[in-house]
């Protein structure tokens, strides 16, 4: 497939104009710029590396590394056996403090709804201990797919306490944030969460409600809310698809040295 004439014409003089950068760094920047200023959109196919090499004048090892840096900042994704495509730009959340993922993307201008999977009560060995006291104890799961401009974005287990599960309406339950729900259904308000996030490999299991392939990278993340009382009233999981999703956290010195840091490891950062 030729690419648009324009973007080879500007392609053609990156490489050419004299300078100390190596070609394959001219030709990532031009491109970067393309994509983030709109011109090439989300989805838009490059051409083959041998095509645009041959088309440009350059060696494909040059093309090669230049969609390669931009893959790494995830600019494009390139697709094994089909090609390389403009990803869609990832969705960021700042982590100020205890937040909404969705209400903040909505307040970013997305469209975010939700598919409700499941509701049952069942046990699950780290929910039932948190939430009810004993393993086996059963507790409220609910599952459901997080969409974003009516693409999957995320798969999410979570889990309530019975009595508070068992208030909830599941016609609501959907389409509205689970903390307002909590709040006017059950006056329980989520005062503070633990969260952990890892990167993980999407399951055969996930990948088609994702609309990946199983194996793509994804971020889990793991909430634990506590409502004023300390008592701990929800364990979420959510698998958020990892060609999406970002995390920003503002970082303010100076630096604080870990609770227990062991004697004679003060000040400076570790040389990890």
């Amino acid at each position: 497939m030729a690419a648009p004439d324009p973007l080879v014409h500007g392609l053609r003089t990156a490489v050419s104009e004299p300078g100390t950068l190596p070609r394959y760094e001219r030709l990532a920047r031009h491109l970067a710029r393309e994509i983030r200023q709109g011109r090439l959109k989300p989805g838009t196919p490059l051409p083959p590396e041998t095509e645009l090499a041959a088309r440009l004048g350059v060696s494909r090892q040059t093309v090669h590394q230049a969609l390669g840096k931009l893959a790494r900042q995830g600019l494009v994704v390139r697709r094994r056996g089909v090609g390389t495509f403009v990803a869609v730009p990832q969705l960021e959340q700042p982590l100020p403090g205890l937040y909404s993922l969705f209400k903040s993307l909505t307040a970013q201008g997305h469209a975010v709804s939700s598919r409700l999977l499941g509701f049952r009560l069942a046990a699950d060995e780290e929910a039932s201990s948190l939430l009810a006291g004993g393993s086996f104890e059963p507790v409220y799961e609910l599952t459901r797919l997080r969409l974003v401009d009516d693409e999957p974005f995320a798969f999410e287990s979570l889990y309530l306490p019975r009595e508070l599960g068992g208030a909830l309406p599941l016609d609501r339950v959907a389409r509205e944030p689970l903390y307002d729900l909590l709040a006017e259904c059950c006056g329980v308000t989520v005062a503070r969460a633990e969260e952990t996030l890892q990167p993980v490999a999407v399951e055969p299991s996930l990948a088609a409600l994702l609309s990946v392939r199983a194996g793509d990278p994804a971020l889990l993340v793991e909430r634990v809310g506590y409502a004023a009382s300390d008592r701990p009233v929800e364990l979420r999981r959510s698998v958020i698809r990892g060609d999406r999703y970002r995390v920003r956290v503002k970082l303010e010195g100076p630096v604080r040295e870990p609770p227990d840091s062991p004697p004679g490891e003060k000040g400076g950062l570790a040389p990890w």
